[in-house]
């Protein structure tokens, strides 16, 4: 059964004063004078009807000026934390407000946050990857500003703080040349078409090794490209270095360096190597990329590349300030014609977990 709801007029009625006065008592809106017997006698009415201030009991419009919208794929990498630091650094500098959003590399995920993101139009964006569904981080850029963190020339139109990974491993395979080795493998987390950065490592690590004429002594292991949508553990790219590296080794055991695609693969590459009483460098190198706080640490110094972590997050959201400034001296954001692009280059940091080859 329906239960009658109840209005200002059955309020009135109660009451017994006219309608247009409970209205604005109700309200908060004394216009005229109104004595406190008629205030109270109103409001003992409402509370004893059950009487609901419609207006009050309307749903307030979320705003998210103010807040600058996050998109990260995991956090169980510190190179992303470290990304983050920047960006709330700068943010919070200039009194804005950071909301992350974690995708876990999960393809639902990511689309559910980008359409939230739309709905919501917060003040900006931040993408610290290259997602799944540009077509919608593209069509979002239209109506707000975007900043993306990724790898050099994937997304065409987007203003972008950027890397060339495909440097970053040729200047891993340089340094290992360089020191006399000669037969290395690459091992990498899943080498989807969307994980440009890592395809890109691979690719300059391989190609450098061709180029000095020894491309069939450069040996590849990664995981299966289905379990990248599987790719949520806090500790899969550990994992993931110390699996491949276990298998690797007994495949190819005249190896004498192994780098992994990120610091966090490398760092399990090392302790794989270490449970085989392997030691590092005399008998095998290893190098991984990123550079992360315990990758310079005393018992582990890797050697590996710097990425800038940091500094990128504080230049992507400082340009992405510039932007959200600009749209408030227009009155109402207007896509420029102009697209800026950041770029470090990458730059390699050589510690002890890297050295001349082993003597056969």
């Amino acid at each position: 059964m329906n239960r009658k709801k109840i209005t200002s007029t059955d309020v009135a009625r109660k009451a017994g004063v006219s309608q247009s006065a409970v209205s604005m008592i109700l309200n908060k809106k004394y216009n005229v004078s109104f004595s406190r017997e008629t205030i109270e006698r109103v409001e003992e009415a409402a509370r004893t009807l059950g009487y609901t201030n419609e207006k009050k009991a309307s749903r307030t419009r979320v705003s998210m000026r103010g807040t600058i919208f996050v998109m990260c794929p995991n956090l169980s990498n510190p190179y992303y934390c470290s990304l983050l630091q920047g960006i709330e650094k700068t943010a919070q500098k200039n009194r804005y407000d950071v909301f992350l959003c974690n995708t876990r590399r999960d393809y639902q995920t990511e689309e559910k946050y980008l359409k939230k993101i739309e709905k919501l139009n917060p003040s900006g964006v931040i993408c610290t990857f290259t997602p799944v569904f540009t077509e919608l981080l593209q069509k979002i850029s239209e109506k707000i500003p975007v900043i993306l963190i990724g790898e050099k020339a994937v997304v065409e139109g987007m203003d972008t703080v950027e890397l060339n990974s495909k440097k970053t491993g040729e200047l891993l395979a340089g340094h290992l040349l360089e020191l006399g080795h000669r037969k290395a493998a690459f091992l990498s987390t899943p080498l989807t078409q969307r994980q440009s950065a890592r395809r890109a490592r691979m690719k300059g690590f391989c190609e450098t090794f061709e180029k000095a004429g020894y491309g069939d002594s450069v040996y590849i292991k990664s995981l299966p490209e289905q379990m990248d949508i599987l790719f949520q553990e806090e500790d899969m790219e550990y994992r993931t270095g110390y699996e491949l590296a276990l298998e690797m080794i007994r495949e190819v055991p005249d190896l004498t360096a192994i780098a992994g695609s990120s610091d966090m693969v490398a760092l399990g590459i090392r302790d794989a190597l270490l449970n085989l009483h392997y030691k590092i460098p005399e008998e095998i190198s290893v190098v991984g990329c990123d550079n992360l706080l315990i990758s310079g640490m005393k018992g582990i110094d890797l050697t590996t590349v710097e990425h800038f972590a940091p500094k990128k997050g504080e230049d992507a959201c400082r340009l992405l300030l510039d932007k959200i400034e600009a749209e408030q001296e227009r009155g109402g954001f207007l896509k420029e014609g102009m697209i800026h692009h950041i770029e470090y280059e990458p730059r390699l940091i050589i510690r002890g977990s890297t050295s001349y080859p082993r003597k056969l």
